[in-house]
């Protein structure tokens, strides 16, 4: 078990193993939320209001009841890990996903930025600026590993993306 595991961090691309990490982790950190914006909305609201009130000291201005768009929240961000777990398995190959990744949370960054400039609720409530400062990290790490990852995987005698590792090839 622990052969693969060393396959893996010793491989001759660390920009690739790199990059495998930070879409891994990312692809995680997006559809378990996802999951439960879908089945237990509860609970990221109950986050969302502690980091609030923790940070910010502020109540949570709006109501956030409707089914419709916690399902299609729920499938952006289920999307966004998707994409995420394409480019950490190939970079080379799923490369253009990199684009609508980048877009979708892009847009939900200066989504959050407006609202928190516009006064969404009627307060300038704190965490969307930290949403937005959260989420525009998430592109920039997006823009810094895809890139370094698939030219590194065109270089020649490049290592061949997962599972080469894994499987022992």
């Amino acid at each position: 078990m622990m052969e693969w595991l060393k396959r893996f961090w010793t491989q001759p691309s660390k920009a690739y193993r790199n990059a495998f990490i930070a879409f891994f982790l990312l692809g995680v950190h997006f559809v378990y939320p996802s999951l439960l914006y879908a089945f237990a909305p509860e609970k990221p609201l109950a986050q969302l209001f502690w980091a609030g009130q923790t940070f910010f000291h502020q109540e949570y201005p709006l109501s956030e009841q409707s089914v419709i768009w916690r399902v299609l929240g729920a499938g952006n961000v289920f999307t966004l890990g998707l994409m995420c777990f394409m480019l950490a398995v190939n970079p080379k190959r799923f490369y253009p996903v990199l684009i609508p990744l980048c877009v979708m949370k892009a847009f939900a960054s200066i989504g959050f930025l407006i609202s928190f400039l516009s006064g969404a609720g009627g307060i300038h409530y704190g965490m969307f600026l930290g949403i937005f400062l959260w989420d525009g990290i998430n592109v920039l790490m997006f823009l810094f590993f895809a890139p370094r990852a698939r030219r590194a995987l065109l270089q020649p005698g490049a290592p061949r993306p997962l599972p080469y590792w894994f499987a022992g090839a």
